[in-house]
């Protein structure tokens, strides 16, 4: 492969890599615990947006149970959102495989 279409095709992957972080940046996960009673939103990029939790859930005699909720939805809608990072990632640099050894590296 010749130094000119190499470098053509890194730079459609780069485009490919930007547009799939722009999309994931807009992607909107759900973690959930406790059937519900918490509710965590995150974007594709792991970041929470925002926390719901169920008055019913709340006991000021049990914080334990309710702080175990928060952290299982958030690792919940943290795990949504690596799967949806790597569906991203891997569609943006599927055309890298074609590109000799540098496949490899990204």
């Amino acid at each position: 492969m010749n130094m000119q279409k190499l470098m053509k095709e890194a730079q459609k992957a780069q485009r490919k890599m930007e547009e799939a972080q722009a999309q994931l940046a807009e992607t909107v996960v759900e973690g959930t615990a406790g059937g519900g009673m918490v509710t965590v939103t995150a974007n594709g990029n792991g970041e929470v947006q925002s926390v719901k939790i169920d008055p019913g859930v709340i006991n000021p005699d049990d914080a334990d149970m309710l702080e175990d909720l928060v952290t299982a939805a958030v690792g919940d809608a943290q795990r949504k959102a690596k799967a949806v990072q790597e569906e991203a990632m891997g569609g943006a640099m599927g055309g890298m495989g074609g590109m000799g050894g540098l496949g490899g590296m990204f």
